[in-house]
C-alpha cells in the first residue's frame, strides 16, 4: 500500500477500530448504561454522534411485559457479537479476505472495525429489564457521580488485565503497527499459513510468565472481574456477564486451536499445566 491509503486505514482505524470497540467495557461498567461523562463531550464537539448515542435505538413493545424473552433476545445480541468476533479471528477468514477483499496489513484493522459494528449493535438494541439487584452507592449521589465511581471501579480492577495488553504491544493488538509495517511477517495473531509455521518453528516465543503463568486467558478473567465486582448489579449486567462466561467457553476452544497449530506441543503441555480462566496460584513442579 501507498502512504496515502495506509494514512485512510489508520483514520478508520482510530475512528472506527479498537479505540470505539473499548466502549463496550466502558458500557458494561456502568451497569449498562453509556458512560456520560464520555459521551457528552463527544456529542457536543460531533453533533452527528448524537443519533449514534441515542440508545436503544428500538423498544420491542411486546416484549415489554416479559423479563424472559428480553433476555432471550438480548442473548441473540450477544451471539451476533460473539460470532462474529470468533468467526473473523478464524484462519480460513482471514485467507478469504486477504486474497478477494483488504490488503494484509489491514486485516487486524478489519477485525477492529467489524467488532466495532457489532458492539454498535449490542448496545444499540440491547433490550433492558429495569430490574436492579443491587445499588449500594448513596442515594444522594446523581447519575454522573455513580457513573465516576463505576468507572474508576472497573478500570481499578481491570488494571492487571492491561499488562497483556502491554505484553503484545498496544499498536499491535490494535492493528496499527500492522498498516505501517513494510516487513513480510507480521506477529499478528491473524497470521497467513506461511507465517504461522513459522512461528511454530520458533519465530515466535509462547508466553507463559506472569500473569500467563496463572491462568492461560487473564484478559478474560479480569475482564469478568472487574465486571462482577461492583456496587451496582442489575439484572442486565449480570446476564451479560453470563453471556461472557458462555461466549469464553466456546470462544476459547477455538482460539486454542490456532494457538496449538502455532505453538505446537508446547502450548498442549501450557494446556494441561495452566488453567484456561480461573487462576491456579500452585507452584508447578516444573517450569514451562
Amino acid at each position: 500500500m501507498n502512504w496515502l491509503a495506509r494514512t485512510i486505514w489508520l483514520l478508520f482505524n482510530v475512528f472506527f477500530g479498537a479505540p470505539s470497540a473499548t466502549l463496550l467495557f466502558l458500557w458494561v461498567a456502568c451497569d449498562l448504561q453509556l458512560p456520560l461523562i464520555i459521551i457528552e463531550p463527544i456529542s457536543s464537539y460531533l453533533p452527528a454522534f448524537k443519533t449514534l448515542f441515542n440508545v436503544p435505538y428500538v423498544h420491542i413493545n411486546e416484549f415489554s411485559s416479559s423479563v424472559s424473552a428480553k433476555l432471550l433476545f438480548n442473548a441473540f445480541l450477544y451471539a451476533i457479537f460473539g460470532t462474529v468476533h470468533t468467526l473473523f479471528a478464524q484462519e480460513f477468514m482471514q485467507v478469504i479476505l486477504r486474497r478477494f477483499l483488504f490488503p494484509k496489513e489491514t486485516l487486524r484493522t478489519v477485525y477492529c472495525i467489524l467488532t466495532t459494528i457489532t458492539v454498535i449493535v449490542l448496545i444499540g438494541f440491547w433490550q433492558h429489564t429495569h430490574i436492579q439487584l443491587w445499588n449500594w452507592l448513596p442515594r444522594t449521589m446523581d447519575i454522573y457521580q455513580q457513573q465516576r465511581v463505576l468507572l474508576l471501579l472497573f478500570l481499578l480492577f481491570y488494571s492487571p488485565g492491561s499488562y497483556v495488553i502491554i505484553k503484545f504491544n498496544p499498536l499491535e493488538f490494535c492493528g496499527v503497527n500492522q498498516i505501517f509495517s513494510k516487513s513480510k511477517t507480521s506477529s499478528c495473531p491473524y497470521a497467513s499459513s506461511e507465517e504461522s509455521e513459522k512461528r511454530t518453528s520458533g519465530n515466535e516465543t509462547l508466553v507463559t510468565t506472569g500473569l500467563f503463568r496463572l491462568c492461560r486467558h487473564p484478559l478474560y478473567f479480569f475482564t469478568i472481574l472487574a465486571w462482577i465486582i461492583t456496587p451496582v448489579m442489575s439484572l442486565d449486567r449480570l446476564a451479560f456477564i453470563v453471556y461472557t462466561c458462555l461466549y469464553a467457553l466456546i470462544g476459547i476452544r477455538f482460539e486454542e486451536r490456532k494457538l496449538v497449530q502455532i505453538f505446537g506441543e508446547s502450548y498442549v503441555r501450557y494446556q494441561q499445566r495452566v488453567p484456561s480462566i480461573i487462576p491456579s496460584f500452585r507452584r508447578k513442579a516444573k517450569e514451562l
